[in-house]
């Protein structure tokens, strides 16, 4: 059974959807994506304008997403492949188109990243980032192949705006060696975030959209009496996104709300319940927030 009523939940996914997930873009998302491209952006619309640099891109993919869900040694191997990107490029920005037309990008990037760790004097994990930083490194470079510019996050927004769905491209994404489905959703939650895309992707494929982890498997059974504390991953993310459509509340900003609880505002997870409950009391007081920065018309 659900812990909440349904009028409690519209307003605990509103608020989650709407300020939490403000937050999260302005303080954790945006300030990340700079950190890795080694820029100074702090708006949806400076993010946009960086990532449409290729080089700029691979930076995003290798220093925020590509390690996303290694626990305690992100930061350091994040830190590591951009500095084997650097070493690659011999610190200019202006060879990264010939690194992908060598035909060799992948043992390059690779053979950078294991002098970068034997000289940290750490260790490489082969089994866990070769494939990582070789599938990146060729995925960036068959698409140089074909449009000789190489910019993996374009070429994933273009083909998501051009048919309106998510699934061939999470299938694309995931068949990259150490990039799992949490990463590719991830990767996909936050591109469609920044770009707005939601109301245009068939719903069918909003389950990609929305990564399950530890506090999004919590949240679930509290929110709907269909989910469980044992449910499969791909049933959480799909019944929580009918959950947010139902409520027409923005399922990507709902996850990214909840994101921003688990690592900046709560942190811990047992005190979830009791913060939801006192987050829906405390709207509920001055009324049901407004729909406008979390809804939209949806596609049908």
């Amino acid at each position: 059974m659900a812990a909440f009523t349904p009028y409690e939940v519209n307003l605990i996914l509103n608020k989650l959807a709407g300020e939490k997930a403000e937050r999260f873009q302005k303080e954790v998302l945006y300030p990340q994506l700079a950190r890795a491209m080694r820029l100074r952006v702090s708006s949806a619309q400076e993010v946009r304008e960086a990532l449409a640099d290729a080089y700029y891109a691979f930076r995003t993919m290798l220093g925020y997403y590509a390690f996303a869900k290694r626990g305690n040694d992100r930061e350091e191997y994040s830190g590591f492949a951009l500095q084997a990107l650097e070493r690659a490029l011999k610190g200019k920005k202006e060879n990264f188109s010939a690194l992908l037309a060598s035909g060799t990008a992948p043992q390059q990037l690779w053979e950078a990243f294991v002098q970068v760790c034997q000289e940290n004097q750490r260790k490489i994990n082969e089994q866990l980032n070769r494939g990582l930083i070789e599938g990146l490194a060729g995925f960036a470079a068959r698409i140089y192949q074909e449009d000789e510019i190489g910019n993996i996050w374009t070429t994933i927004h273009q083909a998501i705006v051009r048919s309106g769905r998510v699934e061939p491209i999470y299938q694309q994404i995931t068949e990259i060696r150490g990039i799992g489905p949490k990463v590719g959703s991830l990767l996909l939650r936050d591109m469609v975030a920044l770009y707005d895309l939601e109301a245009q992707i068939d719903p069918a494929d909003y389950h990609y959209l929305q990564p399950v982890d530890t506090w999004i498997r919590r949240i679930g059974p509290m929110l709907t009496e269909e989910l469980t504390d044992d449910s499969a991953d791909w049933i959480i993310a799909g019944k929580l996104s009918k959950l947010c459509r139902r409520n027409r509340v923005s399922g990507v900003r709902f996850n990214q709300g909840v994101q921003y609880l688990a690592i900046v505002e709560l942190r811990q997870l047992e005190r979830l319940k009791d913060y939801l409950r006192k987050l829906a009391q405390s709207t509920s007081t001055v009324g049901a927030p407004p729909r406008t920065s979390t809804s939209f018309t949806w596609r049908r």
